[in-house]
């Protein structure tokens, strides 16, 4: 099977994919899916009170150039201004006060990869911001003309791996989806997980031609594990 890359912003929209420019970049696999609805993840009507403990911007967002003991690397390529009104819609969608943006993408030389768009300031209800990360994604893609197909696998799941904070929301969940106006329309497999606490916002899409190419998911505990490790290579004190 010939492997192929693809350059997309493939979730666009009011989420943070919307700011993450190549938020999804593909993985073959032998099988193709079929758009299903996703299943919506239910909203509050008004965000919740901060958490006593919460304090404003005690931690930021970085990119470093390595993360996870080095193994991945961050790929070349300056990131782009966010307009300033974008960002600001994105923020009030996921309730963060005075919210600034990071972007990056890393890679490793096996074909694994981790795109990774956060958004820190002070977030007052970090399990609502999660819901609605995944909730408008799932919008966003079933408006993407980019697409022919999309579909997520099962649904969001909330997972806590070593080392998360116990005050941290974590979910993660498989997304399959076809690109519009490709030749054999491979399937492309991709996990997306997200993170909020307090103080951070996080998306990371993984995807890993070690399962892609067999047509499996990356295990859901494993994208955890990975996305728990970015978020702590990349989450900085912010100096008081």
């Amino acid at each position: 099977m010939t492997s192929r890359r693809v350059r997309s912003g493939a979730l666009a929209g009011a989420s943070l994919l919307a700011l993450a420019g190549p938020a999804l970049a593909g993985c073959d696999s032998a099988d193709r899916n079929s758009a299903t609805s996703p299943t919506a993840i239910p909203s509050a009507t008004t965000a919740a009170s901060p958490s006593p403990t919460a304090t404003a911007n005690h931690y930021r967002l970085t990119t470093p150039d390595t993360i996870l003991d080095g193994r991945y690397k961050k790929a070349p390529g300056e990131d782009k201004d966010v307009a300033a009104d974008q960002l600001s819609r994105a923020t009030l969608l996921l309730g963060v006060t005075n919210g600034q943006r990071v972007h990056a993408v890393y890679t490793t030389e096996l074909r694994k990869d981790m795109s990774f768009t956060g958004i820190w300031g002070r977030v007052e209800d970090p399990e609502r911001s999660v819901d609605m990360l995944f909730l408008s994604s799932a919008t966003a893609a079933r408006k993407d003309k980019r697409l022919s197909t999309f579909t997520w696998s099962g649904s969001p799941q909330r997972l806590t791996p070593d080392g998360l904070d116990k005050d941290t929301v974590l979910k993660c969940q498989g997304t399959r989806f076809t690109l519009a106006g490709t030749d054999d329309k491979p399937t492309h497999i991709r996990t997306l997980c997200a993170w909020a606490d307090h103080d951070t916002v996080g998306t990371v899409s993984l995807a890993d031609a070690s399962f892609a190419r067999y047509g499996r998911d990356i295990p859901l505990d494993r994208a955890a594990e990975l996305t728990a490790g970015l978020r702590q290579d990349t989450r900085t004190t912010v100096p008081r």
